[in-house]
C-alpha cells in the first residue's frame, strides 16, 4: 500500500484511527498524569469515535482501524502471527495479543494472591497523528517525548507493517507528527515542546526545503497543530500571537539558508491568508480540524469562514484526552484525482 502526502490540502484518502477502548478508562483514572485535559465521559467518547468514523466515510475516507488492522493481517498471514506473538511474548489467538499491545498488563501471583498491573497502558492511542508523520516519501516513525507514550511507536510499527506499508524510523531525539505539516513545496515543522532538532535532522538532510518553527514553550499548546492549521494553499488558519512569537529557520538540502523572522510573517511571504482565532477559541479546538480537500474540513468547532465548507461534528467528551480531530487521524495517502 502506498502512504503519501504532499500538501495538506490535497484530497484525504486513507486514514488510520483507533478507537478508544479500555486503556482510556484506565487513563481517566488520574487524567492529568495520563496526559489527559480533564476527566470525561468514556461511553459517549466512544460513540462519539463511532460519529467520526462514519464522518470520514460518507467523505469518501477508506478508514483503517489499527487493532482490527493487526488482527486481521495476524488471521491470514502466519509469519505475521508468529511475529506478533513473539512481541507480545504470550501464545495466543490475535485478538488477544493485540489487546495486550494496548493494555501492556504485568501478572503477579504471591502466595496464592492474584495482582494485575497495567505499566503505560496506551491511554493516548486514540490520538494517531503523533507516532508518525506522512510525507511524499513515505511514513516517517517519530519518538515520543513524555514517557507515556513511549511505546505507541513500537504498537505502530505492528500497524504499518500489517497494512503494508514500508517506514522510515527516527532514532535520536524527538519528532511527534501533531508537529508537522506537508506544504507541497515544502515541509513545517514545530519543535520546542514535544519534538526537537535532533528529531527532526533526518527530515533536514532529505533534501525537502524544511521550515522549522520555534513554538512557545506551553502546556496547553504543546503541538503546531494545537493552534495552527492548514485549510488549502491559500489559507491558513492561527493563532496571531502564537504565530508571531513562533520564530522560523528555513533549511534546503541540509543547510541553514535563512532565519531571524516570525512564522506569521514567513508565512505572508508564502502568500498564504490567515485566519485569526483567538487563545480562547484553541482551547477549544479550533485549530484541530482535520483537511479533507482544499477549503473543507471536518472539524469540532465552526470557524465560520467565508468559502470555507465545514462539517462540523461533535468530540467534546474526545478532546478531553487533550486533542481534536486532527490529532486522532494518522494520513495515509493524500493525492489528486
Amino acid at each position: 500500500m502506498r502512504a503519501y502526502a504532499r500538501a495538506e490540502w490535497d484530497p484525504l484518502k486513507k486514514v488510520a484511527l483507533h478507537k478508544p477502548g479500555l486503556e482510556v478508562f484506565f487513563g481517566l483514572l488520574e487524567p492529568e498524569k495520563s496526559l489527559f485535559k480533564r476527566r470525561f465521559d468514556f461511553v459517549k467518547a466512544r460513540k462519539e469515535y463511532e460519529e467520526l468514523i462514519d464522518a470520514l466515510k460518507s467523505e469518501g475516507v477508506t478508514t483503517f482501524r489499527v487493532l482490527r488492522s493487526i488482527i486481521r493481517r495476524a488471521l491470514k498471514d502466519e509469519k505475521f502471527y508468529e511475529k506478533l506473538k513473539r512481541v507480545v511474548g504470550v501464545n495466543a489467538d490475535p485478538w488477544f495479543l493485540a489487546k495486550l499491545l494496548v493494555l501492556r498488563p504485568k501478572f503477579i501471583s504471591t502466595n496464592g494472591e492474584v495482582r494485575v498491573e497495567l505499566v503505560n497502558p496506551l491511554s493516548n492511542l486514540y490520538f494517531m497523528r503523533d507516532q508518525q508523520i506522512t510525507t511524499k516519501n513515505g511514513v516517517v516513525i517519530g519518538r515520543m517525548a513524555k514517557p507515556q507514550r513511549s511505546a505507541e511507536t513500537e504498537l505502530v510499527k505492528i500497524f504499518w507493517e500489517s497494512i503494508s506499508v514500508k517506514y522510515g524510523e527516527v532514532k535520536e531525539g524527538y519528532l511527534e507528527g501533531g508537529d508537522f505539516y506537508p506544504m507541497g513545496d515544502f515541509y513545517l515543522v514545530g519543535v520546542g515542546n514535544r519534538s526537537d532538532m535532533n528529531g527532526v535532522k533526518e527530515l533536514i538532510n532529505s533534501g525537502e526545503e524544511v521550515v522549522i518553527v520555534k513554538e512557545p514553550i506551553s502546556t496547553e499548546f504543546f503541538h503546531l497543530d494545537t493552534y495552527f492549521n492548514v485549510i488549502s494553499r491559500e489559507l491558513v488558519v492561527g493563532v496571531k500571537e502564537l504565530m508571531q512569537h513562533s520564530t522560523v529557520e528555513v533549511y534546503s538540502e541540509g543547510k541553514l539558508v535563512r532565519r531571524g523572522l516570525d512564522m506569521l510573517t514567513y508565512l505572508k511571504e508564502k502568500e498564504f491568508n490567515i485566519h485569526y482565532v483567538n487563545l480562547d477559541e484553541a482551547k477549544k479546538f479550533a485549530t484541530n480540524f482535520l483537511t479533507l480537500n482544499a477549503g473543507k474540513i471536518l472539524t469540532p468547532y465552526d470557524l465560520k469562514i467565508s468559502g470555507v465548507d465545514s462539517v462540523v461534528i461533535n468530540v467534546e467528551n474526545l478532546t478531553g484526552g487533550f486533542g481534536g480531530i486532527h490529532c486522532m487521524s494518522a494520513v495515509i495517502e493524500r493525492g489528486l484525482g
